[in-house]
């Protein structure tokens, strides 16, 4: 029997759930969705890092995460690339599930979102004409890095199949990350937007210039007033202040709220608003 029958075998006793459907994703990948992304998530800041594992065995370079990095870059997102030596040490510190650290990462990587979880394959076994056969599971979520909340989050699962257990695994990590890269772009584009229920969000407010905090509490009572949900007053000090305003829809509503509630917005990065007096 030729080697390409028993590959087709294969895949073909892996089908169904553990490869989602057919086995397209073992060769290129399946075109892109087309999202028309809005003006303020096309303008943010995403950096994509995912600890991946495939057990009992090294993983030679990122696989669901170059596959996220190529959808979200191919949909039109703005996707950072802090460079190979500093990826690799954030990717351990999130390895270790140091939340500590997020706000460091914001300066780090220069980025507004996180797109991160983790991703690991698992042997399935042997299959038709001797293959290796791979499963995996890859958990997304995407945090907000100005106020370090989780404003995405799903899991995927696939398998993969080759003739050696590192190509299998890889393969499996591949396959899977390519399905979160089919399904993640469009929904991060509505969850950023407001429009999805999870997009309830965190948005910080920077106040640049000196206030009291009677100053600072009448302003949020004043957004409160005007429909945010809940206003969290995060610090006051000689230098300004810092807000948490939950509110529903996106940056450019909560700027407005801000100005008629007596602010001048000065700048707009990701989630975070700047504001003066």
């Amino acid at each position: 029997m030729s080697r390409r029958r028993l590959m087709v075998g294969a895949l073909a006793l892996l089908g169904g759930p553990l490869l989602g459907g057919t086995g397209a994703a073992q060769g290129l990948p399946a075109p892109l969705p087309r999202v028309e992304l809005a003006p303020q998530v096309a303008q943010a800041r995403f950096a994509v890092l995912i600890p991946e594992e495939i057990i009992r065995r090294p993983v030679p370079d990122p696989a669901a995460e170059t596959e996220i990095m190529r959808a979200l870059i191919g949909t039109g997102y703005r996707v950072v690339d802090p460079g190979t030596q500093k990826r690799n040490a954030e990717r351990n510190l999130l390895r270790g599930q140091d939340l500590n650290a997020l706000p460091d990462l914001q300066t780090r990587l220069n980025a507004d979102y996180l797109v991160t979880g983790e991703a690991f394959a698992e042997e399935y076994g042997q299959v038709a004409g001797g293959l290796r056969g791979y499963t995996a599971r890859l958990e997304v979520k995407v945090i907000d890095l100005a106020s370090g909340q989780v404003v995405f989050s799903e899991a995927f699962q696939g398998s993969g199949v080759a003739a050696t257990d590192a190509v299998a695994g890889k393969t499996a990590l591949m396959n899977v990350g390519r399905m979160a890269g089919q399904k993640l772009p469009g929904l991060l584009n509505r969850v950023l937007q407001g429009q999805t229920r999870v997009a309830q969000r965190a948005y910080m407010v920077r106040i640049l210039t000196p206030a009291s905090f009677g100053q600072v509490n009448a302003l949020a009572n004043r957004l409160k007033a005007g429909g945010a949900r809940e206003v969290m007053i995060r610090s006051v000090d000689a230098g300004g202040a810092l807000l948490e305003v939950v509110a529903d829809g996106n940056t450019a509503d909560v700027a407005t709220l801000l100005e008629n509630s007596g602010m001048s917005v000065t700048g707009l990065t990701g989630n975070e608003i700047s504001v003066r007096y």
